[in-house]
């Protein structure tokens, strides 16, 4: 509820005017900048005495030049400060209109169009709906919340602010499909769905195989987070910059919910691309180290090698899970495990030093000279899409 007072003067004397006050539908889930409280109008600013009318204007006792009545008749008229007949309000002296309020025309709400009337539903016009309660056609940005098209009131073209076309993000790829040519960057949203919880900061990586990437994860190879993707372990959810950073697991689930791809890389070129649907892979036996699946990976890169459409046996439970060999790595003696080559880097012929964990950033073996999650400084993150 917001109450706004305007004082207007005039000639010698002050004339109070009333308070207008005004109520807007919010979203409670979405913490926008409040709104404007006044939009100004084209008014003449009001200053000194009123305008007196020269054709009534005579001396006192004396017949006016127009119609020789016996004393003047002086008409006052002010040159500024009017207000619309549609909308109540008052006029600052600098002729902008404060605590306005726009209303319906005459006739809104029977159900007849006027010309004056962007539409009429009758009964059916409410600020909630597409023809609000003054025959307007509802949009984004008029301050009020359309019912299930918009979901909170975006007043500024700064997507990064949790409302992008009167949307509320959940996963970056929503940003960029509102707003293309976003960068990449820190962005507000709200990752774990409806509810009283604030919107948070979450990482977007906008040009990343054509961008809308959403990070879940960021785990250092000097220390790291270490736990299965499916344990519900929160690290710095509210600073996404940090090294080491995860969601917590009732956001992850949402994300993965609006997503259908997920990467993991050390900033580097080694990378894997996959389905979404595995993000949680594992669930099913989490209370043991030989906790391992096929997963099928549209690239799976090491070095200078580019593996496409591959099956590749995949661990998912890491070090402080039990001491386990690493957090989602990629094992060349493993694979087999799995029923897979042993040798799927190089056909034949093994690539890497044995058991090292490829991919895993609390590595039981290492390999520094042939893959980038095992080279010091490196920070491995989980995105998805």
């Amino acid at each position: 509820m917001v109450t706004h007072a305007v004082q207007w003067r005039a000639s010698a004397g002050i004339v109070a005017v009333a308070a207008l006050t005004g109520c807007l539908d919010r979203n409670p889930e979405f913490e926008e900048p409040q709104l404007p409280t006044a939009s100004g109008s084209g008014s003449t600013s009001t200053t000194g005495d009123p305008t007196i009318d020269p054709t009534s204007q005579g001396t006192t006792g004396s017949p006016t030049a127009a119609s020789g009545a016996e004393s003047a008749t002086t008409a006052i008229e002010p040159t500024s400060g009017t207000t619309d007949p549609l909308t109540t309000g008052m006029t600052t002296t600098d002729g902008l209109t404060t605590g306005m309020t726009t209303m319906p025309p005459v006739g809104c709400g029977d159900g007849i169009m006027t010309p004056d009337e962007e539409c009429d539903d009758g009964p059916m016009n409410a600020d909630t709906a597409a023809c609000t309660s003054t025959c307007k056609l509802a949009k984004c940005g008029d301050g009020l919340i359309q019912t299930d098209v918009e979901y909170c009131e975006d007043l500024n073209e700064d997507p990064a602010d949790g409302c992008v076309k009167c949307f509320e993000p959940h996963v970056c790829q929503e940003v960029l499909d509102r707003a293309p040519g976003a960068p990449t960057g820190l962005y507000k949203m709200d990752p774990d769905g409806p509810g009283p919880g604030p919107l948070v900061p979450v990482y977007c990586d906008m040009t990343l195989k054509g961008g809308g990437w959403t990070r879940v994860e960021r785990s250092p190879f000097a220390d790291p987070i270490a736990r299965a993707l499916f344990e519900d372990v929160e690290v710095n959810y509210d600073d996404p910059t940090k090294s080491r950073y995860r969601m917590g697991k009732a956001a992850m689930v949402v994300v993965g919910q609006h997503s259908n791809e997920m990467w993991i890389e050390c900033g580097g070129v080694d990378h894997l691309w996959t389905d979404s649907g595995f993000l949680f892979a594992g669930e099913d036996n989490p209370n043991t180290c030989a906790n391992f699946g096929a997963v099928l990976y549209k690239e799976a890169q090491l070095n200078d090698v580019l593996l496409t459409d591959v099956a590749l046996c995949t661990g998912f439970t890491g070090f402080l899970d039990g001491e386990c060999p690493g957090v989602w790595r990629i094992d060349e003696l493993e694979q087999e495990l799995c029923a897979l080559s042993s040798t799927p880097w190089m056909e034949g012929q093994m690539f890497t030093t044995p058991y090292s964990d490829l991919f895993a950033v609390d590595p039981a073996v290492v390999e520094p000279e042939l893959h980038d999650c095992h080279k010091p400084g490196a920070i491995r993150a989980v995105f998805l899409r």
